[in-house]
Order: structure tokens, then C-alpha cells, then sequence
């Protein structure tokens, strides 16, 4: 799904995934750009929203269009499942690198159960 211009998001949100993702992280392929998106909603998450699409959606005042393949995503790799996020919360909150990666690929498609069922 093409999901057309991706808005600037509000901090912390904006530098977390330029810092995950890159500064130009808005010109990535279609599947990068998932996994970016990806990053803001488990950061969302992170920060106490509700584990739904429309939370989180109204949460970073996008459009649900934007977030549901990297949310679907997530869902199909077990993100969502037994506190998973919480239970990486140290080191998402020390912006560790690779558990943030993880995510991105995760909500990417690019690894994980998900990517299996392409």
C-alpha cells in the first residue's frame, strides 16, 4: 500500500526514528518505511498507549492507513504478545540499537514469523 506523504511527527517520536532510521527516513523503500513506522509504534506503546490500532493512530494524530502494515506486522511476529515490549523496556529506553533494529524488522516484514508468511 502506497500511503502517500508521511507527516512530521511530534517529538520524541520525529528523533527517535531519525535516529533508528536515519535522517531521510520519509524517502525509504516501502518496506523500510514500515519498519520506521514501525519504531514510532512501539514507542508509542513504550510510552503507555494502548496496544490498538486506533490508539495509536490518535495517539500520533496519523491515519490508520499509515500504521496498519507495520502494525500488522508486529502482530504476526508476537510483539503483542506477553508484555514482550515491556520486557525489552530497558533496553528500548536506553536506545539500544539493535532492539529498536529488531522492531524495524519486525514491523518491516523483513524478519521474524511474519516475513515467512509472504
Amino acid at each position: 500500500m502506497n500511503k502517500g506523504v508521511v507527516p512530521e511527527l511530534r517529538e520524541p517520536y520525529e528523533r527517535l526514528v531519525r535516529s533508528v532510521c536515519g535522517k531521510q527516513w520519509r524517502s525509504l523503500s516501502q518496506e523500510e518505511l514500515d519498519g520506521a513506522i514501525g519504531v514510532v509504534i512501539v514507542k508509542s506503546i513504550l510510552d503507555g498507549v494502548a496496544e490498538d490500532l486506533g490508539e495509536v493512530a490518535s495517539h500520533l494524530g496519523v491515519s490508520r492507513d499509515l500504521l496498519y502494515d507495520p502494525f500488522r506486522n508486529l502482530s504476526l511476529n508476537g510483539v503483542f504478545r506477553e508484555d514482550r515490549i515491556d520486557k525489552d523496556r530497558e533496553a528500548l529506553e536506553d536506545a539500544d540499537p539493535i532492539a529498536w533494529g529488531y522492531y524495524a524488522g519486525y514491523a518491516s516484514g523483513a524478519t521474524g514469523t511474519a516475513s515467512e508468511r509472504c
